[in-house]
């Protein structure tokens, strides 16, 4: 098992209806207080449902209680023209290899089906092979979750392995560039 520490996103990332924002100390502990304080703090209003969903996680993205873990980091996707936040990015070192990265995300429900989900990952993907090293991205989802399945084959994920109910996939920078020469990509 391999452990090590996670180059740090210190700035936000754009796309083109997107602002992903990193998480920071400040924007965990307002998560922590509640879904007013995170809305303050970061600007932007922020749905109850992705706030029922997430906002737990985001309160735990910095924290010391991962011990030798580093905790896994966040961006915030906030819609540049609402100022809404529509969903969030994790991102972590994976514990399998070096250079290896572990990607999730999750989506408001109301802006589900409108391609967030792969402008927002495809922004960390992205950040990822330029900026912090990786050389490859693994992400896992539930073989039932057909949308999610979607999303990782538009970003240009492989299927890598099936164990149980989840699907584990991966990509390359090679991948990647190829996603993107395939016009899969936004």
């Amino acid at each position: 098992m391999v452990r090590r520490t996670m180059p740090s996103l210190e700035h936000p990332l754009y796309t083109p209806r997107l602002r992903l924002e990193p998480v920071t100390p400040a924007l965990a502990e307002a998560a922590r207080v509640g879904s007013h304080a995170f809305a303050e703090e970061i600007g932007a209003e922020a749905p109850p449902d992705w706030c029922a969903a997430s906002l737990g996680l985001v309160a735990r993205s910095i924290s010391d209680a991962w011990g030798p873990t580093p905790a896994p980091t966040r961006a915030i996707a906030i819609h540049l023209d609402e100022g809404s936040v529509i969903g969030d990015v994790r991102f972590e070192p994976s514990l399998r290899a070096a250079r290896e990265y572990e990607i999730g995300y999750g989506i408001a429900r109301s802006r589900r089906r409108q391609g967030y989900a792969v402008e927002a990952a495809g922004a960390v993907i992205d950040w990822l092979f330029d900026e912090a090293g990786a050389e490859t991205i693994v992400a896992g989802c539930d073989n039932r979750n057909v949308p999610s399945v979607r999303t990782l084959r538009r970003l240009g994920f492989w299927l890598d392995s099936t164990p149980n109910q989840t699907l584990w996939w991966v990509i390359s920078l090679e991948l990647r560039r190829e996603a993107r020469g395939a016009n899969l990509l936004f």
